[in-house]
């Protein structure tokens, strides 16, 4: 199964063998540390993990078992349970903000194998990037930007969105979706769902 190179979702229940396993067949990891809390399942070993070289990136779990697809939220989530259970990074490190920070990037490409394309902002890459605020005054005094970012941030503070140089975030809203029809929607499919699992 492990030589389809698989996205492998949480991971709670591995092992030190099921890790080089993971890294040894190319396969990736999709780390879900709020849902997996929330849940009551259990805390992957990110840190065993990294420490193995195996591709890590970050996720939510959808909305169903997180309420949220907050990324920044799982990257802060992702630190503080890593440094709460004194994990450390292979040069003897407890994860801080820039490790959180290159799992949300480029170890989400590096786990979606799509390094070549997208991670990064450098030539060659497509321009996919999010200017984040950093003036609010829950994220005051800032005294190092990444800290900042994924201890004091959340989507909350977004205020562009551009995803292969096309701008879809903007001021607070969608900039391709009629958010209110949207909502409309969602709010009509929720209202059926329930009368039909009633």
């Amino acid at each position: 199964m492990l030589d389809a190179r698989p996205l492998l979702a949480h991971c709670v229940r591995v092992d030190e063998d099921d890790i080089k396993e993971i890294k040894n067949h190319g396969a990736s990891v999709a780390h879900c540390p709020k849902s997996n809390a929330k849940l009551g399942h259990g805390r992957a070993p990110l840190a065993a993990m990294l420490r193995a070289g195996a591709a890590v990136g970050l996720g939510s779990d959808s909305v169903a078992s997180n309420n949220t697809c907050d990324l920044l939220e799982e990257a802060r989530f992702a630190a503080l349970a890593s440094r709460a259970a004194g994990d450390t990074l292979e040069d003897g490190r407890m994860m801080g903000a820039d490790d959180a920070l290159r799992m949300l990037t480029q170890g989400g490409a590096r786990a979606l194998k799509l390094e070549h394309a997208v991670g990064a902002l450098a030539e060659g890459l497509e321009a996919d990037l999010v200017a984040v605020r950093l003036d609010a005054a829950h994220q005051l005094p800032v005294y190092d930007a990444a800290s900042a970012l994924v201890f004091s941030s959340s989507g909350r503070d977004v205020l562009l969105t551009v995803v292969a140089g096309r701008e879809l975030f903007r001021g607070g809203r969608m900039t391709t979706v009629d958010e209110d029809e949207l909502r409309a929607r969602v709010r009509d499919i929720a209202r059926r769902l329930a009368e039909t699992t009633v």
